[in-house]
């Protein structure tokens, strides 16, 4: 049970977060810690985001000697640099129209943020049951629930994420009042949704994040690609469908956000590409048509592109079998494909991918198992992994070829590189420009079959 703390004057505050809220009793304002802050420390965490509510005007704040930047003037929200820490400062007159905590509370969006601890006398407030709520994992809004997720729709992906996040669950009444709402979840910025769900997608409860936001609606509104694998049957490889598959592979995986976004999209085109074929259901090249949805989705959420780039080359390169037959040169090939850096991420997916197919198929996971040995003496063989050691470069096809720069260098680089993956022993200048009068390097790149199939 969680005690109820009717005086506070325990909590540990950084000192550049009290010197703002000294700054602020000094010049007369009234001040409270509200939020997270309060929620974190009554669970014996240590606060990482510290919001600040009080009586100033967000005109006195903006013009306090601190840093600060103006980030919901609508709302009174101000963001203040206090060296350490940003502080959130919210003007309750501006934000709740009266200069009461009380009505700023109410308009919290859970009950377990609306909580209170006064400055500096450090009085304890908790109007709407937060500690009740926080006991028992409940997510509720403190007054009028409709009217909370209206006021800020992207309130219900939050939720999903404490759910995901704190094992959490919202009551009846706040799941009707999501439904309600949901449509309006196409009002908010994109880059408010990437950030609640890089945050929920990393959670130990992912599956029951997801579902709550495919029961309450949300899910059609921002990320409607998801549902169109509910219901959507597999073959004899899968036991469940292809939405429950992806959020099984989710789980699967490791708490990271590069794999956890790689498993999301692995099998994001496969309804798309779904057809019956003697009686069974296949997927073919459903990884080429998921690359370009991932990238199309991940743009629209404004996701960077460096991280976009990387999600992309995971998806794109997850359909690996049959690694018995593989050559050692194959396997240079793939790791080139993926890069080293991503190679353990690539590793993590592929054994979640299997461990979702819901089969005990053990062989699957095996297999993923030879692959990493193989790849690891691969990469411990210092062999060649980069262009950057091939015999020949840029200036020496030049000469050769009696041409400048262009995407013809390019080319033949490429494909004397694909050529030294399978044939190291041709790493040599002598042997390379050989090749390169035989015309063999001057071709277009094709892509080397090995051994990928859809399943």
């Amino acid at each position: 049970m969680i005690a109820y703390p009717m005086h506070c004057g325990s909590m540990e505050i950084p000192s550049t977060v009290r010197a703002f809220l000294e700054w602020l009793v000094r010049n007369n304002y009234r001040a409270w810690i509200v939020g997270g802050a309060v929620r974190d420390w009554i669970l014996g965490k240590k606060p990482k985001d510290w919001d600040i509510a009080t009586d100033a005007p967000s005109k006195v704040i903006l013009d306090s000697p601190f840093k600060t930047y103006a980030v919901g003037t609508r709302f009174g929200v101000v963001d203040v640099n206090v060296g350490d820490h940003i502080v959130e400062a919210t003007s309750i007159i501006e934000s709740a129209g009266s200069d009461r905590i009380e009505k700023d509370l109410e308009r919290r969006d859970f009950t377990i943020n609306a909580l209170a601890i006064s400055f500096p006398d450090g009085k304890f407030l908790d109007l709407f049951g937060g500690i009740k709520d926080l006991e028992r994992k409940r997510l509720r809004p403190p007054k009028d629930p409709v009217r909370r997720f209206q006021e800020d729709p992207l309130r219900i992906l939050r939720a999903a994420r404490f759910v995901s996040l704190e094992d959490f669950h919202v009551t009846p009444t706040t799941l009707s009042a999501m439904k309600m709402t949901a449509p309006l979840i196409k009002t908010v910025a994109a880059e408010r949704i990437r950030e609640e769900m890089f945050r929920m997608v990393v959670g130990a409860n992912i599956i029951e994040g997801f579902e709550l936001l495919r029961k309450s609606g949300a899910l059609r509104e921002f990320f409607p690609e998801l549902l169109e694998g509910w219901r959507k049957k597999q073959n004899v490889h899968h036991r469940y469908d292809i939405y429950h598959h992806i959020l099984y592979t989710l789980f699967h995986s490791p708490q990271r956000l590069r794999v956890r976004l790689a498993a999301l999209f692995h099998d994001i085109a496969k309804p798309r590409v779904r057809i019956k074929k003697n009686g069974r259901f296949r997927f073919f090249g459903h990884e080429k048509i998921g690359e370009q949805m991932t990238r199309e989705i991940l743009e629209r959420w404004r996701t960077s592109h460096q991280l976009t780039k990387e999600v992309c080359i995971l998806v794109k390169n997850h359909m690996v079998y049959n690694i018995e037959k593989w050559s050692d040169g194959a396997i240079r090939r793939l790791i080139h494909r993926v890069g080293k850096p991503l190679i353990n991420d690539f590793l993590d997916l592929l054994k979640a991918d299997r461990l979702a197919h819901g089969t005990d198929d053990r062989k699957s996971v095996e297999e993923v198992e030879l692959l990493e040995t193989r790849i690891k003496r691969e990469i411990g063989s210092n062999g060649l992994l980069s262009r950057k050691n091939l015999a020949i470069n840029g200036h020496d096809v030049m000469k050769f070829l009696n041409v400048g720069p262009g995407p013809l260098v390019g080319r033949v680089l490429e494909n004397a590189f694909r050529h030294v993956l399978k044939y190291p022993e041709d790493n040599r200048k002598e042997r390379l420009l050989e090749l390169l009068k035989s015309g063999k390097l001057t071709r277009s790149v094709n892509h080397l079959d090995d051994g990928r199939f859809s399943c």
